[in-house]
């Protein structure tokens, strides 16, 4: 269950990233409903399947050795380490999205795939993932195992965002963006050196 375990941990992680995606959600269930923001959410994961399959067919194309195995590593260890380092130093702002034209359920699945789909964050995030699995794992239930992991934790913490989306609005000041900004860019920073000192 260890592959499980790390996806549960990588979900975990980037749940606490707070953006255009978690705005939209939260805007989106305060004044279009439940249902809406869960459309939302279900748009949000299937756009996160369609990358991951993509992420997967592209890469696979290349013979996969202990050379490449090594270097997946070192790039993926890299990138996520960069991505602590900006998360740590991005400037905090209470970003806000339009949805006031969504006036249907589908309006809202539709918002989902493509805020999601059209965040370069999330493509570089799903490849930075197909590093971790493939330094770790080779059995495909493995890897299904760990990204049904991060998936599923990204979904529990969407619905936990949709429950108490007024009061998280009202709490997610600056301030408390800050911090929560500089927690989640420690936690990224030691995930991509401890992916570099396994592969190095």
């Amino acid at each position: 269950m260890e592959a499980l375990l790390k996806g549960i941990i990588s979900g975990i992680t980037v749940s606490f990233l707070i953006g255009p995606i978690f705005f939209a959600l939260a805007d989106l269930t305060i004044t279009k409903g439940w249902r809406c923001g869960l459309a939302y959410v279900f748009g949000v994961l299937l756009s996160d399947v369609v990358l991951i399959y993509f992420v997967e067919t592209l890469l696979q194309q290349f013979p996969f050795d202990d050379s490449l195995k090594r270097t997946i590593g070192i790039v993926g260890g890299a990138l996520l380490m960069l991505f602590g380092v900006v998360t740590y130093l991005a400037k905090s702002s209470i970003a806000t999205v339009d949805v006031s034209s969504i006036t249907s359920l589908f309006g809202a699945f539709l918002k989902g795939v493509s805020i999601n789909i059209l965040n370069p964050f999330v493509t570089v995030w799903w490849i930075t993932m197909y590093s971790t699995i493939s330094i770790n794992f080779n059995l495909v239930s493995d890897k299904i195992l760990f990204y049904f992991g991060i998936l599923l934790m990204v979904f529990l913490f969407d619905l936990v965002k949709m429950r108490f989306a007024y009061y998280l609005k009202q709490k997610l000041t600056l301030h408390n963006l800050y911090i929560l900004k500089k927690i989640v860019g420690v936690c990224l920073l030691v995930f991509g050196i401890a992916m570099l000192v396994k592969v190095l």
